[in-house]
């Protein structure tokens, strides 16, 4: 029972990851033209579609691998992704800079880097645990 969850927890950040980097390069494309249109304004609503992007993606994973229903709402999924974005900023900016400052190298990185995945999922997870609501099922449901 407990490798199922470790094997989920692992799942949640690497699709996370991988996820965020495929919606990135159109938020890139996105902030670009709305900076090039609105300089300040385009930035702040830049801002807030990459808030938005996080919370979906986070959300719709909490939703398939937790069995957490997640409130939908336009405010939910932005301050989702507001408070999941700036948790995991802190918490990869120390996970990736200390480890490589006191042991830099190839070996540090590699396994910071599963770590980190490790811990991005439980980070997910607990953030859409704050937005939503676990579904507890019986065994007969599953």
């Amino acid at each position: 029972m407990q490798w199922e969850i470790f094997g989920k927890y692992f799942l949640h950040g690497i699709l996370f990851s991988v996820l965020f980097l495929l919606l990135e390069f159109i938020w890139i494309f996105a902030i670009i033209l709305l900076v090039g249109l609105g300089f300040i304004i385009g930035f702040i609503i830049g801002l807030g579609l990459l808030f938005l992007i996080v919370g979906f993606i986070n959300m719709s994973l909490g939703v398939h691998l937790w069995n957490i229903e997640a409130e939908t709402g336009f405010w939910n999924i932005f301050f989702h992704g507001l408070a999941l974005f700036i948790i995991l900023l802190i918490v990869e900016l120390i996970t990736y800079f200390l480890p490589n400052y006191a042991f830099p190298g190839i070996a540090t990185l590699v396994i910071m880097f599963i770590l980190r995945i490790f811990l991005n999922g439980f980070i997910g997870k607990t953030v859409a645990s704050w937005f939503g609501h676990e579904i507890v099922r019986t065994e007969e449901e599953k």
